[in-house]
């Protein structure tokens, strides 16, 4: 994505993507999700991502998240009627 302008945003991105599928289950939509993801990000720092913080991750935002989610391939989405 053009957005995204260092390897550490995507890095940081991937992680975020595991980070909301360990912690955020449930029946969310996808602006809930990213508002949670954000504010725990904004809460306790970027290093929430990793029980093992790499120290090489830089901050993105909201939109690059969900622009990333929506390009996996494999992603599979329940209508939420």
């Amino acid at each position: 994505m053009e957005q995204l302008v260092d390897v550490s945003q995507t890095r940081a991105i991937g992680d975020a993507i595991h980070y909301t599928t360990r912690h955020m289950e449930g029946k969310r939509t996808m602006k809930q999700t990213i508002d949670l993801l954000m504010n725990d990000l904004h809460k306790s720092e970027i290093d929430v991502l990793n029980s093992m913080p790499v120290g090489d991750y830089a901050m993105f935002r909201g939109l690059e998240f969900a622009a990333a989610v929506n390009r996996l391939s494999a992603l599979s989405v329940r209508n939420g009627e």
